[in-house]
């Protein structure tokens, strides 16, 4: 017969940490209206999606902050597989194709030197139709990655203010541009239009109030990188000098790496490698304005 002690009450299990770490709740936020029932003759409830949330922020002292959160759900969503030597793939989840948007999976020499080590892009093996099969080694990551990050951290860290006003700038103008794009710029609408829409003003209607919850969503995206350059700053603060790269410090920066398709230029080899930064999406100093290639 199994014995319980008073201690086995207080056990943390993973399973209670693990739910703890992806509820807002946590953050100080009440969250509602993530269940529903189909009717009230029935028990079951039914999950909503994250969109259909009501959540309303700050009502209570946080136990865990934005940052932290926000950094565990990166790490959570990427996990992989270790290495043959037992450490875990700092790029794992972190590399996207730039043609088909889709993630790039670790694939392992064969000579299992780690130097050999590659990414490819997941849709050309899944589909006979599908990407280039363009792949990336990851030492080449690791090093463009590496000192791409300190080329920003050490711009922000010695030139706050102009950092500040180069990515609200940035943010600022992608509104705008995102705005122009979605709506009649004159904010006219033809006749033919105008029979459309009374002729099906339900989907329209239906269409229409789908397509400004997308771009209120899209607006408060732009407005909270606008204020990510402070958030970037607070990161940066933190690290005096960051010298290699782990774990902790890939997924406090980096949002997600874009990987392009090699490209003859001038008789030699050259592939693009994107780096989307949190907070803050894309950013190159001044002094390096150029995006750096490989060979």
């Amino acid at each position: 017969m199994d014995t319980r002690t008073v201690s086995d009450d207080y056990w943390w299990q993973p399973a209670t940490v693990a739910l703890i770490l992806a509820r807002q709740e946590y953050l100080g936020h009440t969250v509602n209206f993530k269940t529903y029932r189909k009717s009230y003759k029935q028990k079951k409830k039914l999950q909503r999606a994250p969109s259909e949330w009501q959540i309303f922020k700050n009502t209570h002292d946080l136990i865990i902050t934005q940052e932290t959160f926000d950094i565990v759900q990166r790490l959570r969503e990427n996990r992989r597989k270790l290495t043959p030597a037992g450490a875990p793939n700092l790029l794992a989840g972190m590399l996207y194709c730039a043609d088909c948007g889709r993630k790039m999976y670790q694939a392992r020499a064969r000579s299992r030197k780690r130097e050999l080590d590659y990414f490819i892009c997941s849709s050309c093996r899944k589909a006979r139709n599908g990407c280039t099969s363009h792949s990336v080694c990851n030492i080449l990551v690791e090093e463009n990655l590496l000192q791409s990050l300190q080329s920003v951290t050490a711009y922000a860290r010695e030139h706050e203010d102009e950092f500040v006003a180069m990515v609200t700038k940035k943010s600022k103008a992608s509104i705008e541009k995102t705005l122009m794009e979605a709506t009649n710029i004159d904010g006219k609408v033809s006749d033919e239009r105008f029979a459309r829409m009374s002729a099906n003003y339900g989907d329209e209607q239906k269409a229409l109030e789908n397509r400004l919850a997308e771009l209120q969503n899209i607006i408060m995206q732009e407005r909270d990188c606008a204020e990510g350059a402070n958030r970037f700053l607070a990161q940066v603060r933190k690290y005096t000098d960051i010298k290699e790269l782990d774990s902790e410090v890939v997924h406090e920066f980096v949002d997600r790496i874009v990987v392009h398709d090699k490209q003859i230029i001038d008789g030699k080899k050259s592939q693009e490698i994107r780096i989307l930064w949190n907070c803050i999406g894309e950013f190159v100093p001044p002094k390096d304005s150029a995006r750096r290639r490989h060979p």
